[in-house]
C-alpha cells in the first residue's frame, strides 16, 4: 500500500491560475474575458409570478454592485461576491425588458393545484411555464430563461429531494445510493418531480432554463419545508456566486477550465451511467456525458441495458457499448472538428468483458490510441487522522495495482477547516484498462470535482462525469417521448 497527498489542482482562469474558483474569478476573470467575441450582455427572460419576477430581478440588480461576505474567522471559505457587470471580474452584465417578463395566471395555478391529482397538477403547472418560455423565444432573442416558482407552488408541486445538500449527503455514513433506494421505496412509483419534469420539458427549447427557488433571492423564504424538513440556506455571497456563475456558463461563457500542461494529451472524459424509466417497468437506459478540459459537456442517450444476475447492476451488450462510445466521440468531433487523442471513460458500475470490448472496438474504429477505463464509486474504506479533523482532501491510498481510494472531501488547508457536516466518504477507483498511473488518474478525478458550474465551492464529492449521471438521468426519464432534445449540458444543470 502507498499513501500520499495529491496537491489541490490548479484551475485556469482568464489571466492566471488558482486552486479556488471564487478567488480565481475575482483575481483573474473568466476564460476569454478579454476576447471581443465573448458575450458582454446576457439577455434574460423571466417566467414566474409577478412577485417572484420582481423579487429575482431586484436581487440580481442589487448583486450587480456586489454582496458582502459573512463575517467569519475563515474568510477564505465564504468570500464576498464582487458583482456582476461590465466593470466586474466577469466583464459581463445582464439585460431584460418588460416584454421578456411573463407572469403566470395565478387563478389558473390555484385551480390546477386544487382540482387535479398531484402528477396531473405537476404536468399542468409545468405546461404553464413552458408555454410562457416558448412565447419568450418567439417574441425576442433570449440567452437564458429564469423560471421562478413561488413558495406556494413549491409546497404544492415540489418533491423531497434537495439538490443543494447533495455533496453533504455523499459524506453520510450510509451510502447515498442506499439512501436513494430507501427513499424510492417510500415514494409512490411514478411520482413526478417538479424541477426535473420542468427541466425535461425545457429540453425542446432553444435557450437553457435557470430554475430559481425563492430562498435564492429572499432570505425570509428559507423556511420552505418539504416532508417536515427545513431546507438549508447558504450565505448571501455564496448564493450570488453560484447563481451568477451558472448564469454565465448557461449563456455560453467559460468561467474556468482544467489546467493542462503542454506535454499532456488533450483528453475527453466520458461518463457512462444508467437510469430507470418513470414507470419502473423498463430496465435502465444508458447515458453518456462527454466533457473536455474546457468544461463543455454533451449528453447522449443510448440503448437499453440489461440487469446482470452476477452483480445486480445494469450493463450493455458489446455492440451497444461500441455504438454509445462512437456516438459520444463523433458528437465531440462534430462540435470541435477533431477527435481527441485520449479518452477516459468513467462508470459507477463495473465493466463487463463485453463492455470493455465494446469500448476498445469503438476507439479502434475511430483510431484513438490512448484510453483509460475506470470504475468510480463510494468506498467503505475509512482513514483516520490524528486529532479531530478528517483526512485532508486529496488523500490518496493505493491498495494494489487495480484499486485505490481518494478523498475528494475532507479538511482543506486553503479554507483552514473541514467545510462538511458529516464524516466524509472516500471514492474507490478501480483501474480496469488503463495506461496512466493510478496517481495521475486520481489527480484528474480530483480536478474533475471542480468542474461543477452550479457550485463555486471547489470541494464537490463527485467528479462531474459521475455527478452529472444522477442529474441527467433524473431529467431524461421524463423525456422519453420528446424529439430533438438538446444535447448541451447547460440545459440539464
Amino acid at each position: 500500500m502507498k499513501l500520499e497527498l495529491i496537491p489541490e489542482p490548479d484551475l485556469e482562469f482568464g489571466a492566471g491560475n488558482h486552486i479556488d474558483i471564487r478567488f480565481g474569478i475575482r483575481d483573474y476573470g473568466p476564460i476569454g474575458f478579454d476576447n471581443p467575441l465573448v458575450t458582454r450582455t446576457i439577455r434574460i427572460g423571466f417566467v414566474g409570478t409577478a412577485g417572484t419576477i420582481q423579487g429575482i430581478r431586484a436581487w440580481m440588480h442589487l448583486a450587480r454592485s456586489g454582496v458582502a461576505e459573512t463575517l467569519s474567522k475563515k474568510p477564505k471559505f465564504r468570500p464576498a461576491f464582487p458583482g456582476f457587470g461590465v466593470e466586474s471580474p466577469f466583464r459581463c452584465d445582464w439585460a431584460s425588458e418588460p416584454r421578456l417578463e411573463r407572469a403566470l395566471d395565478m387563478k389558473q395555478i390555484t385551480s390546477i393545484a386544487t382540482t387535479a391529482s398531484r402528477n396531473d397538477a405537476v404536468r399542468k403547472a409545468v405546461d404553464c411555464f413552458i408555454e410562457e418560455c416558448r412565447y419568450l423565444e418567439s417574441a425576442a432573442k433570449v440567452d437564458v430563461i429564469i423560471c421562478a416558482p413561488s413558495v406556494e407552488m413549491l409546497k404544492q408541486f415540489d418533491s423531497e429531494d434537495d439538490r443543494d445538500e447533495e455533496d453533504d449527503k455523499a459524506d453520510r455514513s450510509e451510502s447515498s445510493a442506499a439512501a436513494r433506494r430507501r427513499k424510492t421505496n417510500n415514494r409512490q412509483v411514478g411520482d413526478l418531480d417538479f424541477h426535473d419534469y420542468l427541466k425535461a420539458q425545457s429540453l425542446t427549447l432553444s435557450s437553457p432554463v435557470q430554475f430559481v427557488r425563492p430562498r435564492t433571492y429572499d432570505a425570509s423564504a428559507r423556511e420552505i419545508s418539504v416532508g417536515g424538513r427545513v431546507r438549508k440556506l447558504q450565505d448571501p455571497a455564496t448564493r450570488a456566486w453560484n447563481f451568477h456563475t451558472a448564469l454565465y456558463y448557461k449563456a455560453g461563457g467559460t468561467p474556468w477550465r482544467l489546467l493542462r500542461r503542454t506535454s499532456d494529451l488533450e483528453s475527453v472524459y466520458v461518463g457512462v451511467s444508467f437510469f430507470r424509466t418513470i414507470d419502473y417497468e423498463h430496465i435502465h437506459t444508458s447515458v453518456a456525458q462527454v466533457f473536455n478540459e474546457r468544461g463543455e459537456g454533451m449528453i447522449l442517450q443510448g440503448s437499453e441495458a440489461k440487469m446482470s444476475k452476477d452483480d445486480l447492476q445494469p450493463h450493455l451488450e458489446k455492440n451497444d457499448m461500441k455504438i454509445l462510445v462512437e456516438r459520444a466521440l463523433k458528437a465531440f468531433e462534430k462540435e470541435h472538428h477533431h477527435l481527441p487523442p485520449r479518452v477516459v471513460i468513467h462508470k459507477t458500475s463495473g465493466f463487463t468483458g463485453d463492455e470493455i470490448a465494446g469500448c476498445e472496438a469503438a476507439l479502434e474504429t475511430l483510431h484513438i490510441r490512448h484510453r483509460d477505463l475506470l470504475v468510480v464509486r463510494e468506498s467503505d474504506v475509512r482513514l483516520f487522522r490524528f486529532g479531530t479533523y478528517p483526512p485532508l482532501r486529496g488523500t490518496f491510498l493505493e491498495l494494489d495495482d487495480k484499486h485505490c481510494i481518494l478523498y475528494t472531501r475532507g479538511s482543506i488547508p486553503f479554507f483552514e477547516m473541514y467545510p462538511g457536516q458529516y464524516v466524509p466518504r472516500a471514492l474507490e477507483i478501480e483501474s480496469v484498462a488503463t495506461e496512466q498511473p493510478a496517481r495521475q488518474l486520481a489527480g484528474e478525478l480530483l480536478a474533475l470535482t471542480k468542474m461543477n458550474w452550479n457550485n463555486t465551492q471547489f470541494d464537490a464529492a463527485q467528479p462531474i462525469t459521475v455527478r452529472a449521471a444522477r442529474q441527467v438521468g433524473n431529467i431524461l426519464k421524463y423525456a422519453s417521448d420528446l424529439k430533438n432534445i438538446q444535447s448541451r449540458y447547460a440545459f440539464y444543470m
